[in-house]
């Protein structure tokens, strides 16, 4: 008789074995719901960190830039002056670094100082040649120039590679906080990149490499001979 008011206390207060077993089970189902929603959390966030790279964000782009230099050409000019020539020559030294192939003289046609900027080009041809530059990677242009009067200048240009970035630094449209899904913020590494590519002396070079030069047979001589000396002394002093 007690045995079964206990059982019928029990059932009353839902504390029976099949109320037990009901409880267990949507325990069991509300611990692998949350353990799914952690485990797809941890997945979604590795997964949104693998391609969070700066160098694919912020990418080093090669492209073509001219580089000109304008000397002003006198109308009674007969010599180009020291300081033109220093020009002349410095335009030659940084078109034979940059790796371009040619270098144009563009002559002004039909302005008052026609015939001084062909001598100025003429001195300008043979201070390039002096330079290093040679007679080949020179062009002789002209451009019609009646309406500069005596302002018309010669032109020194050739076009050479750049490297660059194709994105802006210093965009800061993103909160720093906001990092829950683990990546870095936009503009991380674009300084980086910059200064990269501001550095690289010929940008050709991230195109592909550059031949192998040839062999130097005294220096590698030198070396042998050397290399031998060495392994004897080691040798005799064992």
């Amino acid at each position: 008789m007690k045995k079964f008011e206990l059982s019928q206390s029990s059932a009353r207060h839902g504390t029976g074995p099949a109320q037990r077993r009901c409880s267990g089970v949507a325990m069991a189902a509300l611990a692998a719901s949350m353990l799914t929603g952690c485990a797809a959390y941890r997945d979604q966030t590795a997964t949104g960190s693998i391609p969070d790279d700066y160098r694919n964000r912020h990418p080093i782009i090669v492209s073509e830039s001219e580089t000109a230099q304008d000397i002003v050409i006198p109308r009674n000019l007969r010599k180009l002056s020291p300081r033109d020539r220093d020009i002349v020559r410095s335009m030659a030294t940084n078109f034979k670094h940059s790796g371009a192939k040619t270098l144009a003289l563009l002559i002004p046609a039909g302005s008052a100082n026609e015939h001084a900027a062909r001598l100025a080009a003429s001195q300008a041809v043979d201070e390039m040649t002096s330079a290093g530059v040679t007679a080949s990677q020179i062009s002789i242009r002209h451009y019609e120039a009646a309406g500069y009067g005596e302002a018309a200048t010669l032109r020194i240009v050739y076009t050479d590679l750049v490297a660059g970035l194709a994105t802006e630094c210093g965009q800061w449209d993103r909160d720093l906080l906001q990092t829950a899904d683990n990546t870095n913020y936009s503009n991380f590494g674009c300084a980086t990149q910059n200064n990269l590519a501001q550095m690289i002396a010929n940008p050709s070079d991230l195109l592909s490499p550059r031949a192998m030069s040839q062999i130097d047979s005294t220096k590698r001589t030198l070396v042998i001979e050397d290399w031998r000396e060495t392994s004897t002394s080691l040798t005799s002093g064992l």
